[in-house]
């Protein structure tokens, strides 16, 4: 049922290329794009990584999450010309914790590190508003690669295991976006990985003009699961909490 339910998301998020315009003459049309987005996901999470003996359920609310994290960072940089753009998107934390269950010490360091390499394509592109001369709205289907990197040491009782994995997945989706005639905007994405991966995000922004260039504060929710099985290693997180970024076109 679920993979069914997937197909179907997946068929409606394409479903714009049918209408697309068959003109493909000024698709390159205009000048080269570059923004860089900067954001903070304040994610609870939950699931269960094992390596051999060793097994933690992860059960970690976002406050607990401020007090395990040890270094991030998050950014994603876009790069269009006429109707077709091309993205980086880079997350990285650290975490450590050690805690007691049923008076049974148990400590977890892991180190993560995901990449999002990917292409779309303004399939749907409509009028441009009166008042700010934005497109109202906007359908990008995309598709990309998405690298996970993990360093993990896990330990319980006499048993310590060491995790140095990483996976590379083919993922599809599609970006959607919506402006209204005042500096307000919407925005919504969501893909699926080959490997069960899944992502939805969606966000309010409100654009501020500052040194003549239109800045978008956003604020949204994101929701995002992997589902990665190697050997005797396994990675299953649900992450969901509110994002906070900003928007800065560079040229």
């Amino acid at each position: 049922m679920k993979y069914k339910l997937i197909s179907l998301l997946s068929a409606l998020t394409f479903s714009p290329l049918i209408y697309a315009d068959n003109n493909t003459d000024h698709t390159w049309e205009g000048p080269v794009k570059v923004n860089l987005n900067l954001y903070a996901f304040a994610a609870d999470a939950n699931g269960e990584i094992q390596k051999g003996k060793v097994h933690y359920d992860v059960d970690q609310p976002f406050k607990d999450s401020l007090d395990y994290l040890d270094e991030t960072y998050m950014a994603h940089l876009d790069i269009s010309k006429g109707r077709w753009g091309v993205f980086y998107d880079t997350q990285m934390a650290k975490l450590s914790t050690e805690e007691s269950l049923a008076h049974i010490p148990i400590a977890a360091f892991v180190k993560q590190k995901r990449q999002s390499l990917g292409a779309y394509y303004q399939a749907y592109v409509s009028e441009r508003n009166a008042n700010n001369n934005y497109p109202r709205f906007i359908v990008e289907p995309m598709i990309g690669i998405h690298r996970t990197e993990l360093k993990s040491q896990l330990s319980a009782l006499n048993h310590s295991s060491q995790v140095n994995a990483d996976w590379d997945e083919v993922f599809w989706g599609s970006r959607f976006k919506y402006n209204f005639d005042s500096p307000v905007n919407l925005a919504a994405e969501m893909s699926f990985g080959a490997e069960d991966t899944r992502s939805v995000q969606m966000y309010a922004g409100y654009r501020q003009e500052i040194f003549k260039r239109p800045v978008n504060f956003r604020i949204g929710y994101r929701y995002f699961e992997q589902d990665h099985h190697s050997g005797d290693f396994k990675w299953h997180i649900t992450q969901h909490g509110p994002v906070i970024g900003v928007n800065l076109p560079i040229f």
